[in-house]
């Protein structure tokens, strides 16, 4: 494989291609947002029932907590950064799962590999606050051991490797097995099934 200035070839292109698509991306986000906006100036209920309606397997969902950001400029960053993070997505079901470096509670560096073993569970997600390092990030997912999980908590890197490569933002649910992706959810809070996961282990162990 070519290297250019010690990058392979491959990771050059497709990061060129990533910088072409990300002023489309930007437009498309913010005519999306602007449009939305919109709607919820002039049908407040109507858009009240289609937010609800995509939130209804989720028993935890507020719509009164997500009414005042909706559309709001914070809401379009976000979006924007999500939908911008997508575009470096390697994964695919079948495919080889990144082996991307992650960080212990206890700080010990290992990666997402060293956990492909049974015993995974999953809880309702926790929400945490935006950190700025390392150990704000550790500190965050200690919350996460209040809930007594039974499967190991570990964090991202700051370069956030894991979370650009498998396009876990804002969360997404992966199955992987010998180093391959066998379940690959789609992306939440709106398409984020936990019982999908449950039907792919519980195949697995039959």
């Amino acid at each position: 494989m070519l290297e250019t200035e010690g990058q392979p070839q491959e990771s050059v292109s497709h990061a060129s291609m990533i910088n072409r698509q990300k002023p489309w991306t930007s437009c498309w986000v913010a005519l999306q947002v602007a449009v939305g906006k919109v709607f919820l100036i002039l049908f407040p209920s109507r858009v009240k029932q289609h937010i609800v309606a995509m939130n209804r397997k989720n028993p935890h969902f507020s719509y009164d907590n997500w009414a005042p950001t909706l559309y709001s400029v914070q809401y379009f960053w976000f979006v924007l950064k999500v939908r911008w993070q997508r575009l470096e997505d390697r994964t695919e079901p079948g495919g080889l799962a990144p082996n991307c470096p992650v960080v212990r509670l206890s700080g010990q560096r290992c990666s997402i590999w060293d956990f492909m073993k049974d015993g995974w569970a999953f809880k309702n997600n926790v929400n945490i606050r935006n950190h700025r390092n390392l150990q704000d990030r550790l500190q965050a997912a200690c919350l996460l051991l209040d809930r007594s999980p039974q499967c190991p908590v570990v964090v991202d890197t700051m370069k956030n490797q894991s979370s650009r490569l498998y396009a876990a933002l804002p969360e997404r649910l992966y199955v992987l097995q010998a180093g391959r992706i066998l379940y690959k959810g789609k992306p939440g809070p709106w398409n984020y099934h936990p019982e999908e996961v449950r039907a792919v282990l519980e195949k697995l162990h039959s």
